[in-house]
């Protein structure tokens, strides 16, 4: 009876460790899979930045750290593709996701898209004299070429200081607000406390394309 009662536990610990061997290749493919999709999700797959998510994710990785955020966007980037087709477009936004990504670098920082147009740069351990400077060469031209023609894009920049404890909406709101500003004015523009939206803003694209339109 205890012989064979051995041989049966010793047979079922041998399954058990077949079992997980026999898994264990299943298991990492599967890990693979998941890290692959995590990958994506974190970053733009047309210019290789992070997505929004990955820069909400290197925003709270910076916790504890002062941080300035940068929102970018392009004027009047609707008539590129329009006008030049959406590969053109497509240049014009990797060129700038290849902008900020340098930018990122030289700052210890991290560059993303939001959507569209419309990139973010998170620094931290920098001055507002830096981050300035920073915004300044993130939207001077870009220039492509597309079948019709040479292609020269110009962007626009909000910058905002963030203490250790400011939320990401908190910095991005006030990025986002600047960049209202900035567009308004023609120049690189730093979040001031009581700055505000417009008190009756047109619609999101024609706001930010005045200035290029005027």
């Amino acid at each position: 009876m205890r012989k064979t009662l051995v041989v049966g536990l010793a047979a079922a610990a041998l399954g058990a460790v077949a079992g997980r061997l026999s898994a264990t290749p299943t298991i990492r493919v599967l890990r693979r899979q998941n890290d692959e999709l995590a990958e994506q999700v974190r970053s733009d797959r047309l210019t290789g930045v992070l997505s929004r998510a990955g820069l909400e994710q290197a925003y709270s990785a910076a916790n504890g750290r002062e941080r300035f955020v940068i929102v970018v966007d392009l004027d009047t980037f609707k008539s590129v593709n329009d006008e030049h087709g959406h590969p053109a477009g497509d240049r014009v936004l990797s060129a700038l996701g290849a902008r900020l990504a340098d930018l990122a670098s030289r700052h210890h920082g991290w560059a993303g898209r939001l959507g569209g147009d419309e990139f973010a740069l998170i620094l931290a351990d920098c001055t507002a004299a830096e981050a300035l400077q920073a915004a300044t060469y993130a939207v001077a031209a870009i220039v492509t070429e597309s079948r019709t023609g040479p292609v020269q894009v110009r962007g626009s920049a909000g910058v905002a200081y963030a203490a250790a404890a400011t939320s990401w909406s908190s910095a991005l709101t006030d990025a986002d607000i600047a960049l209202y500003h900035a567009k308004q004015r023609g120049t690189v523009t730093l979040f001031e406390p009581g700055m505000t939206y417009p008190q009756r803003p047109a619609p999101r694209r024609r706001a930010r394309d005045v200035r290029a339109t005027n």
